[in-house]
């Protein structure tokens, strides 16, 4: 019995110390849930203009890196939610949002913006701009522009992708022919084309092509501003612009014969121009790829032809970040959504880690003074072209219906120059056929908050 005391004062002083190390460690874990805030952002891995990209979530690690020391003393934290095809992601993220899970933040495929927007699943920012110091200036315009619904600022751009027209320098040449940029119009470009455009082993088969992947779209916002009037419920283009596109374009299927002009013909040295974008000249203007494509002859990036009654635009593609009207933390997913667009050290990041310029002029300063884009040996890309190419671009129409019209619109308009229906004729039914479009009625069911 004597010997119990000291045994029950050996084991006091081994339990409590541990029972201090616990309740500190409670307590501790407590605080740290009540101070740490965890968002959510989802991501896919791919884009809308089709470049394959290594290390697709590159970009958004370093971006939660510095985010997260940033704003260590306030706990914040970015939980990444990936694995998503950009092809599959939209229907994903649909689930999601029926379920009542989708994250706080999410990258949104462009033809869905208008949809989230109209049903109030996405955030109106413009609350937070008002009380933040986030500057609109420091944006290039059109890249804002993007994630505007109904005049509100609904997303944030991340990064921006200008496109415009290559063209093959050797094959001119070798053909004498020039191009007068002071002058840069379809009556050029076609002049061009039918120059090019060749059956060069006499079997009656065109071997030879002026341009790959120009289409409608490039043409109408080069000679005119306004396809659907301005609350978009009727159609808004111009018949007489309208015409003189769908003449041009007539003009330029009647060149091909009904050849199809196959995606790859260009980098064989079988077309003169071709479509492209900032990705593929970041890509493909860039040591070891450039030896791979577009290796065989020297080309050029010019902008795109203009009709007589406009001038050279051409697609801004963007990457937008929305924040869900459903957040439960919409503070602090708002800080990161101001700092993953406008933060100039990161956006300065963005050239490094991806395929995309950033949408920060600041940033785009930096990497055009630090001459970083010269430094994978990259094709030389003038500042005063891709600025003024960004300044002059286009943004789809933002209402639901678009993608869809936009498909009934390519098909008739082909019809119409493959079947060498009268023009004016077919604008009127194509007036017509917009405008039933956009007076059927879809419902459109809301997002309960």
């Amino acid at each position: 019995m004597p010997e119990s005391t000291p045994n029950k004062h050996l084991l006091l002083f081994f339990l409590l110390p541990l029972l201090i190390l616990l309740t500190s460690l409670a307590i501790g874990i407590g605080v740290y849930r009540q101070k740490t805030v965890v968002i959510e952002l989802s991501l896919y891995s791919g884009n809308s203009w089709g470049v394959p990209q290594n290390f697709a979530y590159a970009i958004y690690d370093k971006a939660v890196e510095l985010f997260e020391q940033q704003y260590a003393d306030k706990g914040y934290r970015v939980n990444l939610r990936t694995g998503m095809m950009y092809k599959d992601y939209s229907e994903w993220f649909a689930q999601q949002v029926l379920k009542g899970k989708e994250p706080d933040l999410f990258l949104i495929i462009e033809e869905d913006f208008t949809t989230f927007a109209a049903i109030g699943l996405l955030e109106e920012l413009d609350p937070y701009i008002k009380k933040s110091d986030l500057s609109k200036d420091a944006f290039f315009s059109n890249a804002l522009e993007a994630g505007q619904y109904q005049g509100s600022q609904y997303a944030l751009p991340i990064g921006i992708v200008p496109s415009f027209l290559i063209y093959n320098i050797d094959l001119l040449d070798s053909l004498n022919l020039d191009i007068n940029l002071q002058n840069w119009t379809w009556d050029q470009f076609y002049h061009l084309c039918s120059q090019i455009t060749s059956d060069l082993n006499g079997d009656s088969i065109l071997d030879r092509f002026g341009v790959e992947g120009y289409d409608w779209h490039q043409a109408f916002y080069t000679n005119d501003n306004v396809l659907f009037n301005e609350k978009s419920s009727q159609a808004g283009f111009n018949p007489q612009f309208m015409a003189e596109m769908i003449d041009f374009l007539k003009k330029m299927h009647a060149l091909n014969q009904g050849m199809v002009i196959r995606e790859g013909m260009f980098e064989m040295g079988r077309v003169g121009f071709k479509t492209f974008n900032l990705s593929e000249f970041r890509v493909y203007g860039s040591y070891p790829y450039r030896i791979l494509r577009y290796g065989d002859f020297d080309w050029k990036a010019i902008p795109f032809p203009h009709g007589p009654n406009g001038s050279s635009k051409s697609k801004l593609y963007t990457v937008q970040l929305g924040m869900s009207s459903r957040s439960r933390h919409k503070d602090v997913a708002f800080e990161f959504l101001r700092f993953i667009s406008s933060d100039e050290e990161f956006q300065y990041q963005i050239w490094e880690y991806s395929n995309m310029l950033p949408v920060n002029r600041e940033a785009f300063d930096r990497i055009y003074h630090s001459g970083i884009m010269q430094r994978d040996g990259m094709r030389p890309l003038d500042r005063d072209f891709i600025e003024s190419v960004i300044a002059d671009s286009y943004i789809d129409p933002d209402f639901k219906k678009y993608p869809v019209i936009d498909d009934y619109i390519t098909q008739r308009i082909f019809k119409i120059i493959a079947q060498d229906e009268d023009i004016h004729a077919g604008i009127g039914d194509l007036r017509q056929l917009i405008n039933d479009l956009l007076q059927e009625n879809t419902t459109v069911q809301s997002v309960s908050r």
